[in-house]
């Protein structure tokens, strides 16, 4: 059952890895950015998250556009030719 302490905010919590992972995760104990297995292991599944909303999104995306008609992507072909004309000018100057 997770506990919060009112200091911290964070829940406690038990997972079992595999001996090998383990024994990665604490050789990375001896970088100056690693303070504790639970750092670690908080740092990895942040990213992991970020990984994953960013491949949501990306699908999302994709999506999207071959969701698009023949006429929308015309315009949507158009809109980008306008920006990267745009784009270009501003950094011309």
């Amino acid at each position: 059952m997770p506990t919060i302490t009112a200091r911290s905010q964070k829940a406690k919590i038990t997972i079992t890895l595999n001996s090998d992972l383990v024994r990665q995760i604490d050789q990375l104990l001896d970088s100056p950015e690693a303070s504790s297995r639970s750092q670690l292991v908080e740092e990895a599944v942040r990213r992991w998250l970020s990984d994953q909303a960013q491949k949501e999104l990306e699908r999302q995306t994709e999506e999207y556009y071959l969701s698009l008609s023949k006429a929308e992507r015309s315009e949507d072909r158009r809109w980008s030719k306008i920006a990267a004309r745009s784009a270009r000018r501003l950094w011309e100057k």
